[in-house]
């Protein structure tokens, strides 16, 4: 009988064991959770399998790839399962709803790519570094792999809607979506019995992004000249807070602390808590606004209804609102097919650190209240903030300049022989100071008697 149960010194083993011999090489072990002679010959049955199959693998390579569950001890993970997957696992910080849904797209993107060009790939162990590299390069050069967009549309009352993406992504772009997919393979990799990550050592693209601009002196002063109650809280609320598009419209009367005049949040994005002080403009703004929201838990219940029912139609408000001004928010950036935003809502951050760097207010401040700033960021600031430190040095050069112009007298220079040429000489200096009067003939008048 080729599977048994073993003599120990209390008796014969509850689990059967296994030996036998296959291609000359001696297989034994134990025939895990078998306490019946049936289930422990199917055991048998399995590992024999197992061992012929393995004796006819050609290289290292092939053993991995056609093993890797059996030697990782993982489950087949389903392509379309995995991105849900891979939330429940833990991490330092829960990404936001809108961060989620992002992500998801991204990795929806990668499956459909999948399916239509590796149909027989299904599960997360399948995929090899060759199908990763494809998709990222479909991305790199021709953009998403879907380009059809379904999304329900506010002003049809929520219907569907669709339309075509267009145009190929930006670097920054490519990476954010390259670091998705191999994030959740790294979250899922001891589950799914991975033997690598086919994300892990594609080397990213650098991101030669464009930065939002700040808005002008002039553009502020034409966009308060012209705004409606829904671009004035959108544009009062972000130039004295520097929150994002999110934060405005879903800010909370329960974060407004007017006895300390400060807004506490916890931003949708990074998930800092930040406190802001309540400058006055803003205070009487914001006190307004509370008596016109009623009984909604929203400062802004317009603005937050319409974001976290469809958030493309602030953005979209915004813009039309600023190009309605004569303020261009897009420009042409070389090897982009499409147009890049340059001037919305964002650019209200960039806006307030610009005036921030201006004012002098230290970085440390400007980044405690904005919670993160990136280097392009970080760069303005400084640029404006060491950018005025110049002016205000430079304003002392005219009066240094002056002096350099008048008629100055070296006195170790003349080396006056005696006591009346020295006092001659402090006369004719002293004609020349600018003091008050008294003074300059309380002086003379000492010299002239010493």
């Amino acid at each position: 009988m080729s599977v048994f149960k073993r003599p120990t010194s209390n008796g014969l083993t509850q689990e059967y064991h296994y030996r036998f011999m296959q291609s000359g090489k001696l297989y034994h072990g134990v025939c895990e959770n078998c306490f019946k002679q049936d289930e422990a010959l199917e055991f048998e049955k399995n590992i024999k399998q197992t061992a012929k199959n393995l004796t006819v693998q050609k290289s290292v390579r092939a053993i991995v790839e056609n093993f890797k569950l059996e030697l990782q001890g993982g489950d087949r993970i389903a392509l379309s399962n995995a991105y849900e997957l891979s939330l429940k696992k833990p991490r330092k910080k829960q990404p936001s709803a809108d961060r989620i849904k992002f992500k998801r797209s991204y990795w929806r993107d990668f499956t459909a790519f999948l399916t239509s060009n590796f149909p027989d790939v299904l599960n997360l162990a399948n995929v090899q570094k060759k199908h990763a590299e494809e998709y990222i390069q479909q991305i790199r050069e021709k953009g998403r792999f879907n380009k059809q967009v379904i999304f329900k549309n506010h002003r049809k009352n929520g219907k569907s809607s669709k339309y075509s993406r267009k145009g190929n992504l930006s670097n920054a772009s490519c990476n954010v979506i390259q670091q998705t997919l191999c994030e959740v393979f790294d979250k899922l990799s001891k589950d799914a019995g991975l033997i690598e990550n086919p994300f892990k050592n594609i080397e990213k693209l650098n991101n030669n992004y464009e930065s939002r601009e700040a808005f002008t002196e002039s553009e502020l002063k034409l966009i308060r000249n012209n705004w409606d109650s829904f671009t004035k809280r959108i544009f009062m609320t972000g130039l004295f807070t520097a929150l994002r598009e999110g934060d405005i419209c879903t800010l909370r009367k329960t974060e407004i602390d007017f006895d300390n005049m400060i807004i506490k949040r916890k931003l949708l994005k990074t998930g800092k808590l930040v406190e802001i002080p309540i400058m006055q403009p803003l205070e009487q703004f914001l006190r307004a606004e509370l008596l016109l929201s009623g009984d909604s838990e929203y400062v802004f219940p317009e603005l937050a209804q319409m974001y976290l029912e469809n958030s493309g139609g602030i953005s979209y408000r915004v813009k039309n609102f600023l190009e309605s001004l004569g303020i261009k928010t897009t420009k042409k950036v070389e090897g982009r097919d499409r147009v890049v935003s340059v001037k919305d809502v964002h650019s209200l951050r960039h806006t307030f650190c610009y005036l921030a760097g201006v004012n002098n207010i230290p970085l440390v401040i400007v980044q405690s209240i904005v919670g993160h700033m990136d280097s392009k960021m970080t760069s303005h600031y400084s640029a404006h903030a060491d950018r005025q430190a110049k002016h205000s040095k430079m304003q002392l050069f005219p009066g240094f300049m002056k002096q350099l112009d008048s008629d100055t007298i070296d006195i170790k220079a003349t080396e006056p022989e005696n006591l009346s040429e020295r006092v001659s000489k402090a006369i004719e200096l002293i004609k020349g100071i600018r003091i008050s009067k008294a003074n300059k003939d309380q002086l003379l008048a000492l010299l002239a008697t010493g």
